[in-house]
């Protein structure tokens, strides 16, 4: 491997970055706020939250980052990612199936979901049963009546619910925005790092191995290169997938939110800066 040629140092090199990124996240979200219009629909008791609860993931992902906590962050920007995707594919389509989403989002899966629970919760108790004396009151609440049982299973067959995981699934998502808008295509790029750490969230010999091999290689002087390369990366999708949320609400809304655009365009300045310094780091040290 080589050592590196650029000389560069995690801290100075990346924290200016992720203090900038933050400001930008946080202007953003205060600016819009309240998130929360009543113009802006029925279906925003899904998407707000969703919403919100996405933008404090990725402020978590930038505290992360600071403290080189790379791996962990890439780990969270996976859940980041796929709620993004879920976000924007809740806001895009005519109202009939922006309404038809809402339903399976917040209704279908959430039911084809507590079948799984159920079948689950049941496993845990059998197990705890038998290697344990401990309460099973805590995963007792997820086994459902018998009859609800059968309700939800006569409701929802088999087909169906696969039908729908499908649908929902990360990659059939991001296809189908991608067949709607030319923005996403570019994002299809994603389903690689998506796919990636898979491996550091189940901690298999892949993740494992390549995490492993960045200690190994922290004994070079100039190692640092390749953690800030990795952290660029992880802050380039961290404010790239804030951005394509703003943009859809932006879409979505019936009121002026031109300050928003203004900064979300200083904010696509920055991903660029991001991306030019990563790109550069990777040429000079290949």
């Amino acid at each position: 491997m080589n050592k590196g040629k650029t000389k560069m140092d995690y801290t100075s090199s990346i924290i200016k970055y992720i203090k900038e990124a933050d400001g930008y996240l946080k202007s953003i979200l205060y600016t819009m706020s309240p998130l929360y219009k009543e113009e802006n629909g029925s279906c925003q008791d899904v998407t707000v939250p969703l919403f919100t609860s996405l933008h404090s993931t990725s402020e978590g992902i930038l505290i992360l980052l600071v403290h080189r906590g790379i791996y962990e962050a890439d780990i969270l920007l996976r859940c980041v990612m796929e709620g993004t995707i879920k976000y924007c594919y809740l806001m895009n389509g005519s109202e009939e199936e922006k309404k038809e989403k809402y339903i399976e989002y917040k209704e279908k899966l959430y039911e084809i979901a507590q079948i799984a629970d159920h079948r689950k919760a049941i496993e845990a108790v059998e197990i705890l049963k038998e290697f344990s004396e401990n309460s099973i009151r805590p995963i007792e609440v997820d086994i459902l009546q018998e009859e609800k049982l059968i309700e939800l299973q006569k409701k929802y067959p088999v087909k169906m619910r696969n039908e729908l995981k499908r649908k929902w699934s990360y990659q059939e998502m991001l296809r189908s925005l991608a067949k709607l808008n030319e923005e996403y295509k570019a994002q299809l790029g994603t389903l690689a790092t998506y796919s990636m750490t898979s491996h550091f969230c189940h901690f298999d010999w892949n993740g494992v191995y390549n995490r492993q091999t960045q200690l190994i290689y922290s004994q070079y002087e100039n190692a640092d290169v390749w953690d800030i390369a990795h952290g660029l990366r992880i802050l380039s999708n961290v404010m790239s997938m804030e951005l394509f949320r703003v943009m859809e609400y932006i879409k979505n809304s019936k009121i002026d939110l031109s300050k928003v655009v203004q900064i979300s365009l200083e904010m696509l300045n920055l991903i660029h800066e991001v991306d030019d310094l990563g790109n550069k780091i990777i040429e000079e040290n290949l």
